[in-house]
């Protein structure tokens, strides 16, 4: 008997499968697996929604390249909680990077399909049989084609009639199929913001869902003035999705990131206002309209002052029906890179090197990068891992340390935080800590509720600062049964800290496999506060006498820098005096402490440091003599 399937409802799987057949992939099957079996490494170029990272494994698997006992592996490039099914696992490069620890051939995998691989090449010249498929929507297929390119001493046995051509292929993957009709602006917009909301108005009448690119403080913008404007009309679902998106949202009883995937109810009409997410991770079926902005925010790291710099870059939004750009033709010929800039040259390289260190690649400084990151990068993440304890004077990893901070896949100050909470006794709290920091952010943002947001950070904050902040906020979490009305009521973000459930109990696998006793300190929060110094006593700052307006001097390269607003620490957060006679590091009076250590800087109108905690100045000499008896002779250090 046929199967019938009403609109509005949910599909069946058997036709969900049959979608397979219609990606634009599928046509290009047969040219995929041939290029497969004679060419050691294939680079797939294709839109977002064309089926890469779906039908390809697939295509591998029904062409027995998972016979035997082997394994197709799939990266992503987003963290994800590891997935297998019998022969297809789909997993982060991290993740990836650790099994070659264990495993420096990965010799369960034989085809593996990367978005990035760096360290493939000397696998793929002891295991000829390996096969490395590169997918991606915005890969530079040219430069990645050039790395893997064989040198002259590894050319030679291609002609052999089982080995494979080492010269990589190229296929590129058209879209789907369809007209597009552009839209430029005659001038530029003075608030591209505002803009969106009102030409999302101006077309309401005329399509059926659409969409919007930008970061997430203006996706929770928009959203807010989508919902303003529309407050009096029927029929339209707004519905925002980013990463990091606050609460459960929830629409009726649905939740909207359901909403967003689900087929429009019947006489609705949706707007998703997103971030680049949907254009390089996520498909979203239906969408007509697109309005773009033109922009992406993207993370600089400056090595020169250790700081995270934020900058927007132009999008390169994927092809729709209709698209509405809020720039003109002319901006967009002549300005906009159609290529970004690859992440490992504006990234912190610290846990970079010290994967490949693990990996058993000596020479850091002469490797042959996909993109060659800045010297000064490089020569930071050195002394950074180097003062950690973590290499040695020949810059190889020391022993036991070295190896262990390798083995946690964490920054390696966080890492070495959770290694001397082992002397400490306090490993239990160290670890909620390090799995707190690995999140964005545990709290909901948003315009409007800076108040309830602040007041409801007071009921947890603690006159040590941010870190101890932390473990409150996750024994009332626990004590609430991890309840989401519980979060819902403390404006915090309940996905983030399932998240930090999931982290925490990963890292305590990882760290009993290392040896680390588990124990409470039982509330001493002198030992917590000298295990996180221990990992992150380089980033110590000290408050600049006299300064009327919360200055510090960083101890290296004395930066001016700021404690951030969202700490429990910002001078006047909701009008409380902390006082803690006991403790020199705390607030007194309502005064800057004098000596803080941070997470991270991060720069806008000022340098702000995020995520602060007090400390004694002494905790520093006992964590790394070495590091400030270089500092105190550092002529730029005061």
């Amino acid at each position: 008997m046929s199967q019938f399937w009403k609109p509005g409802t949910e599909k069946p799987r058997i036709l969900e499968d049959e979608e397979g057949g219609r990606l634009p992939v599928y046509k290009y099957r047969t040219a995929i697996l041939y290029l497969v079996e004679t060419h050691a490494t294939t680079i797939v170029v294709g839109e977002t929604g064309s089926g890469k990272t779906t039908q390809i494994p697939q295509y591998l698997k029904e062409a027995g390249w998972a016979d035997g006992g082997r394994v197709i592996a799939c990266t992503q490039p987003r963290r994800l909680a590891v997935q297998a099914a019998t022969m297809i696992k789909f997993l982060t490069d991290g993740v990836l990077l650790k099994e070659m620890m264990d495993d420096p051939l990965l010799t369960k995998y034989r085809p593996i399909d990367l978005h990035s691989g760096v360290a493939s090449g000397p696998i793929q010249r002891r295991r000829p049989e390996l096969r490395l498929i590169i997918s991606s929507a915005t890969i530079e297929a040219k430069s990645m084609s050039d790395f893997f390119q064989p040198s002259k001493k590894h050319r030679g046995l291609e002609d052999h009639e089982f080995v494979p051509r080492k010269d990589p292929a190229i296929l590129s993957v058209e879209g789907r199929g369809f007209n597009v009709l552009v839209h430029f602006v005659v001038e530029p917009v003075p608030d591209y913001v505002q803009a969106v909301v009102s030409t999302v108005l101006s077309i309401h009448d005329q399509n059926e869902e659409w969409m919007y690119l930008r970061d997430s403080m203006y996706c929770m913008t928009a959203d807010l003035g989508l919902r303003t404007e529309f407050n009096v009309m029927n029929g339209l679902i707004v519905l925002p999705l980013y990463s990091g998106l606050p609460r459960a949202e929830q629409v009726g009883d649905i939740l909207s990131v359901d909403l967003v995937f689900s087929p429009t109810p019947r006489g609705k009409r949706k707007v998703v206002i997103s971030t680049n997410v949907a254009e390089t991770s996520l498909t979203l079926e239906g969408v007509v309209y697109v309005v773009d902005s033109g922009f992406s925010k993207q993370q600089f790291y400056n090595p020169v002052v250790f700081i995270m710099v934020l900058f927007l870059f132009k999008s390169t939004m994927g092809v729709k029906n209709v698209i509405a750009k809020l720039y003109t033709e002319e901006y967009f010929v002549n300005e906009m890179s159609s290529v970004g800039i690859p992440e490992i040259q504006r990234s912190k390289l610290v846990s970079a090197v010290i994967q490949l260190k693990a990996l058993g690649i000596e020479n850091i400084l002469g490797f042959d990068w996909p993109a060659s990151p800045p010297p000064e990068a490089m020569i930071r993440a050195l002394e950074v891992l180097y003062s950690l304890g973590v290499l040695d004077d020949d810059a190889k990893l020391t022993s036991p340390v070295g190896f262990q901070v390798a083995e946690i896949p964490l920054d390696p100050m966080i890492s070495k935080m959770i290694l001397s909470s082992n002397q400490l006794g306090c490993s239990e709290e160290i670890i909620t800590i390090a799995a707190i920091l690995s999140i964005q952010s545990i709290w909901i943002s948003g315009r409007g509720v800076q108040k309830e947001l602040d007041e409801a950070k007071l009921r947890f904050a603690a006159a040590e600062g941010d870190h101890v902040t932390f473990l409150n906020v996750y024994k009332g979490f626990l004590k609430s049964g991890k309840s989401s009305q519980w979060c819902h009521k403390n404006f915090m973000n309940y996905q983030a800290m399932k998240k930090v459930i999931e982290i925490r109990e990963q890292l305590r696998r990882t760290a009993l496999r290392l040896g680390i006793v588990f124990k409470s300190c039982e509330g001493d929060m002198l030992a917590v506060r000298k295990a996180v110094t221990a990992g992150f006593f380089a980033n110590a700052s000290r408050l600049e006498a006299f300064s009327d307006n919360g200055m510090y001097k960083t101890v290296r390269r004395s930066q001016e820098v700021y404690i951030h607003p969202s700490s429990v620490l910002f001078r006047g957060f909701c009008g409380v005096v902390y006082y803690s006679p006991s403790d020199s590091g705390a607030l007194i009076s309502g005064v800057n402490p004098k000596w803080v250590i941070y997470h991270s800087l991060v720069s806008t109108d000022r340098q702000y440091m995020r995520n602060v905690m007090t400390i004694d100045p002494s905790w520093l000499t006992e964590a790394a003599p070495q590091f400030f008896q270089h500092q105190r002779s550092d002529p730029n250090v005061h």
